[in-house]
């Protein structure tokens, strides 16, 4: 039942000669309106994807990850509900841009993502790097790779994007990074751009350190979208009290 509900039923038992109600009663009747609407309030949309050990699903279906325990302290500290879907990365965005979710992360700047959502504070450091293979004796920054090197990007990536808009060879853009992996070993590429993060742990799980290598291509923030028409909703303090609050929990 509604806040407002609870406001009539009691207003209802008032006798008739307390038509205006003492000041007692009007402090008890604001507080409970005051709870149904804090009970009221909707959970936190939130969407991401499986890129562990940042975000994914445990066995029990709960969400966990290096970049998903920040968030949830976060929003904690907030008193916020909040809800994660896990989602193909391009969906992900795509329902913030069409406001059916309400923020999307882990993310890196872009001026794309940037017309319909706002970037929060990093929650974690970030490394995108170059992997190729250790026999492969060219650089990623050599101008002859950017000529004729075959390179990936996992789609929906803001690396995709980025390889494109400074001159590399975009070949392929598979639907994640455990893809990316293989295409390198199977030598259909000569390097991949990839998160930092999530291909080490890959590359650890599938035990093949040895024939690999990496080169940094760029140290980036990475943080929270929130949807704009999100924000628009929400107090003018939200992000920067999400803010703080990352401040905080990035310290623990």
């Amino acid at each position: 039942m509604t806040a407002a509900h609870f406001l009539s039923k009691a207003a209802q038992r008032l006798p008739r000669r307390h038509a205006c109600p003492s000041p007692i009663r009007r402090v008890l009747l604001a507080g409970l309106l005051l709870a149904g609407a804090a009970a009221a309030e909707p959970p936190i949309r939130l969407n991401t994807h499986q890129q562990a050990p940042l975000s994914f699903r445990k066995e029990d279906g709960s969400a966990d990850g290096l970049a998903v325990q920040v968030v949830q302290c976060a929003l904690k500290q907030l008193q916020r509900p909040y809800s994660i879907a896990f989602l193909p990365w391009p969906r992900a965005q795509w329902q913030v841009q069409h406001q059916q979710a309400d923020a999307f992360f882990t993310a890196t700047p872009s001026a794309e993502r940037d017309g319909y959502a706002v970037l929060s504070a990093p929650i974690l450091p970030y490394e995108r790097r170059w992997y190729l293979l250790k026999d492969n004796p060219q650089s990623p920054s050599g101008s002859d790779f950017k000529r004729q090197g075959r390179t990936a990007a996992f789609n929906g990536s803001n690396m995709d994007d980025w390889l494109r808009e400074h001159g590399y060879q975009l070949t392929s853009t598979p639907p994640n990074s455990e893809q990316l992996v293989k295409m390198l070993l199977s030598r259909r590429v000569d390097a991949i751009l990839g998160n930092a993060y999530v291909v080490d742990a890959l590359i650890a799980k599938m035990g093949v350190q040895e024939q690999l290598r990496s080169e940094l291509a760029q140290s980036l923030p990475f943080g929270v979208y929130f949807g704009k028409a999100f924000l628009a909703r929400e107090s003018p303090q939200f992000l920067t009290q999400f803010n703080r609050a990352v401040q905080t929990c990035r310290a623990k």
